[in-house]
């Protein structure tokens, strides 16, 4: 190996090593970052109370725990929709429920991607939130508050985007 590889990749090594050290020096865990980045002043509320989230020591393990806490939610939220699409039968509310299983399609496989294919697991990350859109003009139109839980995944969309951002 040549002195001018040795020297390119000690000078690479030592980069790494030293944008490793400021994250650990500044004290932020990677989901506060995260949601410093997804810029909603209820992300740390939200994920402050999952240990998992709150102690991931890397991106992948971050995303995948977000992705499942975001399932999560989207099972809810989907549960939620359904029972408001019995009290409201609209075409728009029916909509709306079923496009909360798209919702969860789209986490399940951006958790599946994010090995693979990062970058589509981020594009999945965004477009789960096309469903909670769908919903939140529903209830306008409706004349309905936009419940919380809509918001809710909504935002763990937008976060689930920004972690899995990370990962290429």
């Amino acid at each position: 190996m040549s002195n001018s590889k040795v020297s390119c990749l000690l000078f690479t090594v030592s980069m790494i090593l030293i944008s490793h050290s400021l994250i650990a020096a500044s004290g932020e865990s990677l989901y506060e970052g995260v949601c410093k980045e997804a810029q909603n002043p209820n992300c740390l509320p939200l994920l402050k109370d999952d240990p998992r989230i709150t102690s991931a020591k890397n991106y992948f393990d971050l995303a995948t725990f977000i992705l499942e806490f975001a399932e999560k939610k989207a099972r809810e939220g989907k549960e939620y929709m359904l029972k408001i699409a019995k009290e409201h039968p609209t075409e728009r509310f029916k909509t709306c429920a079923n496009e909360y299983e798209a919702t969860i399609t789209s986490f399940i496989s951006a958790k599946g991607e994010l090995i693979e294919d990062p970058m589509t697991a981020t594009y999945d990350a965004k477009v789960a939130g096309d469903g909670p859109e769908y919903c939140a003009e529903a209830f306008t139109a409706a004349n309905i508050p936009n419940p919380l839980i809509n918001k809710v995944v909504a935002l763990v969309s937008s976060i689930a985007f920004y972690a899995t951002n990370h990962l290429y």
